[in-house]
């Protein structure tokens, strides 16, 4: 049929002309919303394994680090403990004890810097050992040269020529002061010295 052109035709065309503007306008609208509000969210959403699934596996994924970052750093680590503690067995077992606790609370990622981490935790553990076994480390004649240092004089030295830790580390892993832990550097070296010349 031909198109109505009267006016009232006209302005039917015309109303309906803007009504399909308006939807079209509705239609542009909803697609925007979905794609900049609906769409983020969803990609947040992550399909497949349940959540608590996998936290467990980057846990467990964490602990296998942690693994084998101590196996890699276990030789190093053990000699350190045997320089600070006499006793290897005892030395052993505390050094366990020092990962296991350093691995607990360590939150940074896991690389070698861990070492000096435990290396703190070592510390700590070797003097409250000797305090619970109601001695303190004293210098004694013969043995190696780090039996003539006195507790804090060997801790120092230990960490300062095997750990290769700055004063200004040590002072913080052994809660003393820099200037202390100099003069502990100074006199356990001068004491290792010493007892090198002696025949």
């Amino acid at each position: 049929m031909p198109p109505d052109l009267s006016d009232e035709g006209l302005a039917s065309l015309a109303i309906f002309g803007v009504g399909l503007y308006g939807f079209g306008l509705i239609t542009v609208g909803t697609a925007l919303l979905v794609t900049e509000v609906i769409l983020p969210a969803v990609k947040e959403v992550e399909f497949g394994l349940p959540s608590g699934y996998r936290m467990a596996t980057a846990v467990s994924s964490r602990e296998e680090a942690l693994r084998d970052e101590f196996d890699r750093q276990r030789g190093d680590l053990e000699l350190c403990a045997q320089l600070l503690c006499d006793d290897p067995v005892i030395a052993l077992r505390l050094l366990e004890a020092a990962w296991a606790k350093a691995a607990a609370v360590w939150k940074g990622p896991v690389t070698p810097d861990i070492r000096t981490f435990v290396i703190c935790q070592l510390v700590d553990l070797v003097d409250l050992h000797l305090h619970n076994a109601g001695r303190i480390r004293a210098p004694s004649a013969g043995g190696s040269l780090l039996t003539a240092l006195d507790g804090p004089e060997r801790t120092a030295v230990v960490l300062r020529d095997f750990a290769g830790l700055s004063p200004t580390q040590i002072a913080v892993i052994t809660n003393r002061s820099v200037d202390r832990v100099r003069a502990d550097l100074r006199t356990g070296n001068a004491k290792a010295d010493a007892q090198r010349e002696t025949p």
